[in-house]
């Protein structure tokens, strides 16, 4: 099972988002890793409107040999991350720290990208020439360690 969800405006956001919640469920995920699996989808989703021009999220379930999980994959054109190892730092964009005074026009506080990672087993982002492509794996069967 596949989910397509064009990315233009912010309805479209919660459409995804609910889509990836409705097939980590049927996955066998619990409601709370589906929950993440959702706020994966928003934040990937929300990057979008903000810093594209125009995208997609497809959330799909992992297929052998990958273990069981629901992978998620967001794709925009738009220019590259400057420096992806800043902007998945909480508080940093991704040319250094955001500016406290900066946040509220921002629409957050720089702790997107970290997040997905935090709620993903497996993230990777790959820019291109005027696009970039993310992808955030979820498995079913892994033992979540939270660190603090």
């Amino acid at each position: 099972m596949t989910e397509r969800t064009l990315i233009r405006e912010a309805l479209d956001v919660f459409t995804a988002r609910r889509r990836a919640r409705q097939l980590a469920v049927a996955v066998g995920f619990a409601p709370a890793p589906s929950l993440e699996i959702a706020i994966v989808v928003s934040e990937l989703g929300t990057n979008i409107l903000k810093y594209g021009v125009r995208g997609e999220i497809v959330v799909s379930r992992t297929t052998p040999p990958v273990p069981m999980g629901v992978e998620v994959v967001a794709e925009d054109e738009g220019p590259p991350i400057a420096d992806i190892e800043l902007a998945v730092r909480d508080g940093y964009g991704d040319r250094g720290p955001i500016d406290a005074d900066q946040w509220l026009g921002r629409g957050g506080i720089g702790a997107g990208l970290g997040a997905v990672i935090r709620l993903s087993d497996s993230f990777e982002y790959h820019p291109g020439p005027g696009k970039k492509f993310f992808r955030a794996i979820r498995y079913l069967h892994t033992r979540r360690v939270v660190r603090v």
